[in-house]
């Protein structure tokens, strides 16, 4: 895929994740040529041609990373990327420029935090399951990825907590949580933290009883609802942290306590809180203020 084309698809993408409908209608006349220093983006509003010229150094496709002198985390890339396509994408949207609040970034997050721990409080309470607490410090452990821009101190976290209370709920989440890893491009630590999974992984297993689990058509049930709410929410919502899109999975800790009615009721509370996200982030965390973009 050239460059022009990769910038056309994040753009698109972009806009997906604001506002669906208009980037099916951007897609029909959304076009990105080039010169020598700039990608020029072109669209139709209201069938007028508007254009943007934007430097090319603003983004950075197909990096090489194994040159000694230039090794780079391909993560900041993205993130920037990420950053410069919004630009963009409130050009479009607000002809504005969204200014970029860096302490917006601390409670934009905490506050989802504090949604999924309450809501996961309050499921969990109906429930006879013995060990409430781990559940819970194990949505506080997501704090150390807010803190940590390596993010290791996350996983540390998951690894100590496993070896003191082992718990079927850090066993389902570090499945799918291992599977972001695997696939995600990080740089910072990726081995280290793959490893640790494992042993996370392993280490919560032995603790399992899988004999008492009825694989019924209940489990294939709540197992499609679950894919189905992350390939949702992984479109639908943008977020530069794993765990938003593997709470999901604590369904599979409650379907493990035969509490059949939470584990389908937690993936219908995960498909509304996502809605909720894109709520707060629209109306207070990337609210746009006026100042002319890319100058």
């Amino acid at each position: 895929m050239s460059k022009i084309k990769s910038l056309q698809y994040l753009l698109l993408d972009s806009l997906n994740k604001r506002d669906k409908s208009l980037s099916k209608n951007l897609s029909k006349t959304l076009k990105v040529n080039e010169n020598n220093s700039y990608y020029i983006i072109n669209w139709l509003d209201d069938g007028n041609l508007k254009q943007l010229e934007i430097e090319k150094f603003k983004f950075n496709f197909y990096q090489r990373n194994d040159i000694e002198n230039n090794k780079k985390d391909l993560k900041d890339t993205l993130k920037t990327n990420n950053e410069n396509a919004e630009y963009i994408v409130d050009k479009i949207l607000k002809g504005k420029k969204k200014i970029n609040n860096s302490l917006n970034f601390i409670p934009k997050y905490i506050s989802h935090i504090f949604i999924i721990l309450i809501s996961l409080s309050i499921a969990i309470n109906f429930t006879n399951i013995s060990n409430k607490f781990v559940p819970i410090l194990l949505i506080f452990s997501f704090v150390f990825e807010l803190l940590d821009k390596r993010k290791i101190t996350f996983y540390l976290s998951l690894l100590l907590l496993s070896f003191f209370s082992p718990n079927e709920f850090i066993f389902f989440f570090s499945l799918f949580l291992i599977l972001f890893n695997l696939l995600e491009p990080i740089f910072f630590f990726k081995k280290t933290k793959i490893i640790m999974l494992l042993i996370i992984i392993l280490i919560n297993f032995n603790f399992l009883s899988f004999s008492s689990i009825n694989f019924d058509i209940n489990f294939v049930l709540i197992n499609i609802l679950i894919l189905l709410n992350l390939l949702f929410n992984f479109i639908r919502y943008n977020s530069n942290f794993n765990w938003i899109y593997c709470i999901p999975t604590f369904s599979y800790g409650f379907f493990y306590n035969e509490e059949l009615i939470l584990s389908y009721l937690w993936v219908f509370i995960c498909f509304l809180i996502h809605f909720l996200f894109n709520y707060l982030d629209k109306t207070f965390f990337l609210k746009i203020k006026t100042s002319p973009i890319l100058e």
